[in-house]
């Protein structure tokens, strides 16, 4: 058994990897420093805990699982069996390996005089004002937004309601939108944590830093594979962040949600994709009865707003589209 733990130890860094694979492990420089770790001190050894021990490594069998953070019963050279679980939450693999994801996804960053383009459908319920109450099945209004943010971060084109397309300054803001901005936010999820629990934000510290990625991730149609990762990593040490394998976006397509609650009654998601794990939209869902400050309510089961990203690409100028 103190292969095992060791093999454990060892292994910690690297990747996890989707159930049934060992795709994180295997393309995660930890996990190859470590498993090279694991076979050359196994080849020195000669005691039976080291055989079924390297057996079973070399294999992919316990390495993978304790990566994957699943159970696994490990038969050591005595005959005696063991019950071994690795500390992986379901919420920490399902981020890591989307990071992993983005990591391997193609990725051509946008000159600074190009546009990033985002469209984006939304249906929302809006804030209920005095006296109103949102309950299931309320009437949701939709649109569908269309913008164009240039690559320097300094200026932003869209539509006004009469179908004119308008260009105006950015000015900033929080989460940065434009691309030379997002480029430059950390590539490690510690620092990149800390940089989102800095940002002023309303709520507490983690309410603020879950709901600065979500806009991070819902504002750039270019956000770079590196600040990707590590904003999903990040996501993965905020207390209290659930992932749910099986949820549907707006759409009705399968996705896979992020969530967490905020002021505690809205639960917030982000909605990724199933096979890719990249962004999808948001759902902001009631889950307690809940009175405005005004009087206005939301009761249970209530649908405040939802997106679905429609598409996202780097143009040459405003009004195009990819």
């Amino acid at each position: 058994m103190n292969d095992i733990y060791e093999v454990r130890r060892i292994m910690a860094p690297a990747d996890p990897c989707p159930l049934g694979t060992f795709d994180g492990a295997a393309h995660d420089p930890a996990g190859r420093a470590a498993y090279e770790r694991i076979t050359t001190s196994a080849a020195g050894r000669t005691s039976p805990s080291r055989r079924a021990a390297f057996r079973l490594v070399a294999a992919g069998g316990v390495a993978g699982a304790l990566i994957a953070g699943v159970a696994v019963v490990v038969t050591s050279g005595d005959g005696s069996r063991d019950r071994v679980a690795a500390p992986v939450t379901e919420t920490q693999q399902v981020l890591n390996v989307a990071a992993t994801f983005a990591l391997k996804q193609p990725f051509t960053a946008p000159r600074l005089g190009q546009w990033v383009y985002t469209e984006t459908r939304y249906r929302r319920s809006g804030i209920p004002d005095r006296g109103q109450v949102i309950r299931p099945g309320s009437p949701l209004r939709t649109k569908v937004d269309r913008t164009w943010i240039r690559a320097d971060g300094t200026r932003r084109a869209t539509y006004d309601p009469h179908g004119k397309l308008l260009t105006s300054a950015t000015g900033g803001g929080t989460p940065p939108t434009g691309y030379a901005t997002v480029a430059k936010l950390p590539t490690d999820p510690d620092a990149m944590l800390a940089w989102a629990r800095k940002e002023p934000t309303p709520g507490d510290r983690n309410e603020g830093a879950f709901q600065l990625f979500e806009g991070l991730l819902l504002n750039n149609g270019a956000l770079p594979p590196a600040q990707t990762a590590a904003a999903y990593r990040a996501m993965a040490k905020i207390p209290g962040v659930t992932v749910d394998r099986a949820a549907r976006d707006g759409a009705g397509h399968k996705a896979v949600s992020v969530s967490f609650l905020i002021e505690g009654y809205m639960k917030e998601e982000i909605l990724l994709d199933p096979s890719t794990y990249a962004y999808r939209g948001h759902r902001d869902t009631v889950v307690r009865d809940h009175t405005m400050p005004d009087g206005g309510r939301f009761l249970k089961g209530a649908v405040e707003s939802y997106s679905v990203r429609l598409a996202a690409g780097v143009v040459d100028r405003p009004g195009q589209r990819p």
